[in-house]
């Protein structure tokens, strides 16, 4: 990319229900990222807001959010994607040359206000999977999990692993809502079943919470910190949201999304030259599934690759050192999260959960049933 773009600074809250407003979330994290970095909101060229008119029950929802995001009478569009995407918005703002700075803010209160199951349910095809009622997110994710792990004579105690493994990490990590100690593959085994093969514990949990991420040009990043994390690369696509005309086992989009930030990016090896992975995996099969379609590992090696510890924060490729989505998915925030927690690995600021010598990223964030959307962005110090 001609003009480099680098995140700055970064803010980010989750809770199993936060107990506020979406306008006090919001005035939190962007105060907070504004006293962090020493600025005003006058020093924000433009916004892009990621909110839901749905889940918020309200049109044009970022209407309410700009006042306590310091966005009125300022520069401002709106992402009612994963907000993954609106980062990708964002950068290339900045590439066009108009913009010095681009704040992202995205926020989400499926935790407290309803099911977020309920609320994707409501968005599938009316005409005939409502209907039937054959079809939800969490039952066609099961679809996915049992095409998944059949494509590859996988046992079902992968997902227990794959499970434990996430949990055991958002439980070190204090901007996960779901923080279980103690957890085991055992422990995720016993849990309740939805739709087999997935359990509760399988699947993302009902959260509350936000994030807000500055990026900067080169020259203004320079101004405001010692330590930004460049955009080295991005890349997006979707397939059909017809599942039966989808190889559930893989993921095509995911796929050719990874390819173009790679490109962009410079890396032909991302097995060996990524350092760690944050992927928005919404259930515990969709996380070797992703990695796989990202080309972080290698088909039908998803088994050997957790027995042998090579995904652990320790390991040869860590994914999700964070704890990922099983620890929170404030819907449609969740890819932005992965954004500040690669951001803060890179940085060197993530505590419990840091991976050593961490300096290039993916980072990846998925919309629609069964991951139709994927985004995704290398980032490097």
């Amino acid at each position: 990319m001609d003009i480099n773009v680098a995140i700055v600074g970064y803010r980010m809250q989750s809770a199993p229900d936060l107990v506020t407003s979406r306008e006090r979330l919001v005035f939190e994290l962007t105060r907070g990222l504004f006293d962090d970095l020493g600025i005003e909101r006058t020093d924000v060229d433009t916004t892009i807001l990621d909110s839901n008119d749905f889940m918020d029950g309200r049109t044009i929802s970022n209407v309410f959010i700009d006042p306590p995001a310091g966005v009125y009478m300022r520069d401002e569009s709106k992402v009612e994607m994963d907000a993954a995407n609106a980062v990708i918005y964002a950068c290339m703002r900045i590439l066009t040359g108009q913009y010095d700075t681009a704040m992202v803010v995205g926020i989400a209160l499926t935790g407290s206000q309803a099911s977020p199951y309920l609320y994707i349910e409501y968005t599938l095809n009316p005409t005939y999977e409502r209907q039937v009622k054959l079809l939800n997110e969490v039952n066609a994710a099961a679809f996915q999990a049992r095409s998944y792990i059949d494509r590859f004579g996988y046992s079902e105690r992968l997902l227990d692993d794959i499970a434990a493994l996430s949990l055991a990490n958002a439980a070190l990590n204090p901007n996960q809502a779901r923080r279980i100690s103690g957890i085991t593959a055992d422990k995720v085994a016993a849990s309740a079943m939805y739709y087999e093969p997935l359990r509760e514990l399988h699947c993302y949990p009902p959260t509350d919470g936000g994030c807000a991420l500055l990026l900067a040009s080169e020259r203004k990043a320079k101004e405001l910190t010692d330590k930004p994390v460049w955009i080295k690369g991005m890349g997006m696509s979707t397939e059909t949201y017809y599942l039966g005309e989808r190889k559930l086992y893989q993921s095509s989009s995911a796929a050719e999304a990874a390819q173009r930030a790679y490109e962009l990016a410079g890396v032909k090896k991302p097995a060996q030259e990524i350092d760690v992975a944050e992927i928005s995996a919404l259930f515990a099969h969709q996380e070797p599934l992703l990695a796989e379609a990202m080309g972080l590992m290698g088909e039908g090696k998803a088994e050997q690759a957790y027995a042998a510890g090579e995904t652990a924060i320790g390991g040869k490729l860590p994914i999700n050192p964070s704890g990922g989505a099983l620890g929170a998915h404030p819907v449609s925030v969740t890819g932005l999260m992965r954004v500040a927690e690669a951001a803060r690995q890179l940085r060197g600021e993530a505590g419990d959960n840091q991976v050593k010598k961490a300096e290039l990223a993916v980072v990846h964030g998925q919309d629609g049933v069964c991951a139709q959307q994927n985004a995704v962005l290398v980032l490097g110090i």
